[in-house]
């Protein structure tokens, strides 16, 4: 993730917001009450490493259950890129295992079986992650793999109760967060048989508020045919998130002292949290 492309991202979002996208922004119903029931099973979706440390880390820390998944495994980026002293294809291998090993330390952290879906992130594939033109062709190409994927990162299916899975709503418009958004809502009803699903919101993006409404605003168009209600899970003293958020230093200059980027921007101040949005009425 790189929290630079938030400036820019915001002042796109700022042109003509609508009462519409404000109110669903805004949205809140009560959380299905199965949310609160914790499961081996639970799969937690992760575009890159840190995704689900920064958008749900609380909430599963709290839970100290389930499996991440990592999809988009290899990488090129760091903050500092000097720290990194290999080059060519090293140079990537060397950065991949560099946060790896961080999305090994939170899933320690947080009680979960980690794998890895060992795909290329954009920058690797020859495309700008903001560059969202083709996020459906994408969409397409990739979805073998990362069904696949989902598939193999899967135990045995629990005989009392379906477990949840956990998807980006791809808030902030990075391409291969909106491609897991894609493939996941283009087999919902197939992978519905097997969990509950709820979508999350992404940080830091969402953290500021005009990306966030612009990021629902194609949320709510991408998943037009689902009823969707919005839960807050307070994310509670704010030092322990972002001792997990510190798990991750490869991808900050200096070390976050605020947990500003990593709660939801509200139009009505509201207290620290991460935020769940799901059509499951249990």
């Amino acid at each position: 993730m790189n929290c630079n492309a938030l400036a820019s991202l915001g002042l796109k979002a700022r042109q003509g917001l609508s009462l519409t996208a404000q109110d669903f922004a805004s949205r809140w119903r009560p959380a299905p009450a199965g949310l609160a029931e914790a499961s081996a099973h639970d799969l937690y979706l992760a575009p890159h490493c840190d995704d689900i440390c920064f958008s749900l880390g609380a909430f599963a820390l709290r839970r100290q259950k389930g499996v991440l998944l990592t999809l988009f495994s290899k990488s090129g980026y760091v903050a500092r890129p000097r720290t990194v002293a290999a080059l060519g294809h090293e140079r990537i291998d060397a950065i991949s295992s560099l946060r790896q090993r961080e999305d090994l330390a939170f899933a320690g952290q947080a009680g979960l079986r980690l794998c890895f879906g060992g795909l290329d992130e954009a920058p690797l594939r020859g495309q700008d992650p903001f560059d969202i033109a083709g996020a459906e062709e994408d969409a397409w190409r990739l979805d073998g793999a990362v069904v696949a994927a989902i598939l193999a990162a899967a135990i045995d299916q629990p005989k009392d109760r379906r477990p949840w899975l956990f998807c980006p709503m791809a808030i902030g418009g990075h391409i291969d967060h909106i491609v897991v958004l894609k493939i996941v809502l283009r087999h919902y009803e197939t992978l519905r048989a097997r969990w509950r699903i709820a979508f999350y919101e992404d940080l830091h993006y969402a953290s500021a508020w005009h990306t966030r409404a612009a990021g629902l605003t194609r949320f709510r168009d991408l998943a037009a045919k689902l009823k969707l209600r919005r839960s807050p899970w307070p994310i509670g003293p704010a030092a322990d998130k972002l001792a997990l958020v510190a798990l991750y230093p490869s991808q900050f200059v200096d070390r976050p002292a605020s947990i500003k980027p990593f709660t939801p921007a509200q139009r009505i101040p509201a207290p620290a949290h991460e935020a769940l949005w799901s059509a499951e009425q249990a």
